[in-house]
């Protein structure tokens, strides 16, 4: 396996073995601000929640349990939404 160049290291972060420093911000409210003047497309928003249930079925790790309480968390954020 050939490495590349080693990511660059938030510059808050502690550990002394930590490569290149870059500074780093908290851009959440930027993005929210952001976010909100785009509006919103219900269809594709549907589309996405309906591509998640169908990954979550075809899960090969999740047991039947775990689906089935995953799936009804996710149809029940559907049926918020209309």
């Amino acid at each position: 396996m050939v490495s590349g160049p080693e990511p660059p290291v938030p510059s808050n972060d502690p550990s002394p073995e930590s490569g290149k420093r870059v500074p780093t911000r908290d851009m959440r409210e930027e993005f929210a601000r952001i976010s909100a003047g785009v509006g919103h497309d219900p269809e594709a928003e549907r589309a996405f929640v309906e591509s998640k249930i169908e990954m979550i079925r075809s899960h090969p790790t999740l047991s039947e349990a775990e689906k089935t309480a995953a799936i009804a968390e996710l149809e029940e954020k559907l049926k918020g939404e209309t």
